[in-house]
């Protein structure tokens, strides 16, 4: 393994973890781990830079009562991270919430900080389909395409 690959995966793991101890406290450490203009995009949002992130992130804490990340897997493929990852919380109108996902990163030139974050989970089944009326017609949808 070369320093550069080793980096990497060190930073993977950082990330993770980072991710795993989300806390108010803790959420604006991200910024020692990625660029300047790293960019973070989930089903919901798409945020630039550190302090976008940060306050995003931080509204987890003020939108759903325990919100938790346990990282599963993680890798990395040449100039790609991955990691996949549980989520659970609390949130007013659908109660429980616990889904998987996986986020891909990628890296600065000399692999030393993270430039992006784009996570991928299903919202439709996981979010908007639990939700009371939108739920409702979500899974009466998907039964028409189904067949």
């Amino acid at each position: 393994m070369n320093e550069t690959e080793n980096r990497k995966r060190h930073l993977i793991a950082a990330y993770g973890a980072y991710f795993e101890n989300l806390s108010p406290e803790t959420v604006n450490e991200l910024s020692g781990m990625v660029t300047d203009d790293f960019t973070f995009s989930d089903p919901f949002t798409t945020r630039k830079g550190p302090d976008d992130v940060c306050a995003y992130l931080g509204k987890t804490f003020t939108d759903t009562e325990n919100p938790n990340f346990v990282v599963t897997h993680e890798a990395l493929d040449g100039d790609i991270g991955f990691l996949r990852w549980q989520f659970s919380a609390k949130i007013p109108v659908i109660g429980h919430w616990e889904f998987c996902g996986m986020t891909e990163l990628t890296f600065n030139q000399d692999g030393s900080l993270l430039a992006s974050h784009v996570d991928y989970w299903d919202s439709g089944q996981h979010f908007y389909g639990k939700l009371p009326v939108l739920g409702w017609i979500i899974k009466r949808l998907a039964r028409r395409v189904a067949g």
